[in-house]
């Protein structure tokens, strides 16, 4: 029976052994060179045109990858997986942390999907103790998109004093309406007739100094309303309270 030879790979058993030994210490790191790096211990790295940088996750091409453990002046020790020690880190035991958008590889606490609100949740380490903590092997994502909805609000003024038809009244939007929706008004507390597009009703909208009436879909904040005593009958002044209640997004 032929015997099976098995070749002995120069500096096989050295790399291996080294793996033992980074496996055994609970944690996966290399050593890394790069002329003056500028990393301090406890900062996230990421590769980036064929050098290590700061993570920033305000960009899909800078998140982190690495934690940096210790370092020289050109080279560092970075934890892929496992346990990192850092003196002084100041962490929340049972917390975990995501890099943040300051571009120089800082941490901050994961509150919620919502907070800290960054284009990307780039998720690193959980904290053990103030001071060490686990390199988590999670991918980012894309942050969470904030859900615009309608909420109604209200604005309260006093009015100018009219005088004619197209009289400003002085009161302005303060926020574009949401979804194009209308803006009902009220002269103490009674609800007039506001016209989109026409000059035809006691109340409108105009950006151009009263001349033309804004349809809905126009409507911005900073557009001004204006009176037309013709069509409502009467005048109104600084006694006068004006109401508008509409919708404004929840993002405002």
């Amino acid at each position: 029976m032929s015997q099976i030879k098995i070749k002995q790979i120069e500096g096989l058993q050295l790399t291996l052994d080294a793996i033992d030994a980074r496996l055994e210490s609970g944690s996966l790191k290399s050593t890394y060179s790069q002329v003056a790096h500028g990393f301090t211990p406890g900062k996230a790295i990421a590769f980036l045109n064929g050098s290590w940088i700061l993570a920033d996750a305000s960009a899909a091409d800078k998140l982190g990858r690495l934690m940096v453990e210790s370092v020289t002046d050109d080279t560092f020790v970075a934890v892929q997986i496992g346990n990192i020690e850092i003196a002084g880190w100041g962490l929340t035991p049972g917390k975990f942390y995501v890099v943040n958008e300051d571009g120089d590889g800082s941490l901050s606490e994961f509150i919620s999907i919502n907070s800290p609100a960054y284009a990307y949740s780039n998720p690193v380490i959980q904290a053990l103790t103030s001071t060490n903590a686990q390199v988590l092997p999670w991918r980012p994502s894309v942050g969470a998109v904030p859900l615009a909805m309608g909420v109604e609000y209200t604005q309260t003024h006093q009015s100018a004093l009219t005088n004619g038809p197209g009289s400003t009244t002085g009161v302005s939007l303060e926020y574009t309406p949401f979804a194009e929706s209308t803006v009902q008004v009220y002269i103490n507390g009674v609800a007039v007739t506001e016209g989109y597009g026409t000059l035809s009703t006691e109340t409108y909208f105009s950006a151009d100094g009263g001349v033309t009436s804004k349809n809905v879909s126009e409507l911005i904040a900073g557009d001004i309303l204006y009176w037309n005593s013709n069509h409502a009958g009467y005048e109104i002044g600084s006694g006068d309270t004006i109401d508008l209640v509409y919708e404004k997004s929840s993002l405002d």
